[in-house]
């Protein structure tokens, strides 16, 4: 892996905030009960092949 970028939203993608990625992980604070998270992920490999993905809703705060 060359480069990881990762954004969460935590308004059902509406706007996104870019995180840090520390050794391929990241830190977020929990939703508010009953709101989600959503992520986005980018991952380019060495030779420059690219795959993202987007996770809506993956968790809900308690």
């Amino acid at each position: 892996m060359k480069c990881l970028t990762v954004h969460a939203s935590y308004g059902s993608g509406k706007t996104w905030k870019k995180l840090t990625v520390r050794n391929g992980m990241v830190t977020v604070m929990n939703p508010p009960a009953g709101k989600g998270i959503s992520f986005k992920a980018t991952v380019t490999d060495k030779e420059g092949n690219k795959a993202s993905v987007k996770i809506f809703n993956a968790y809900r705060g308690k």
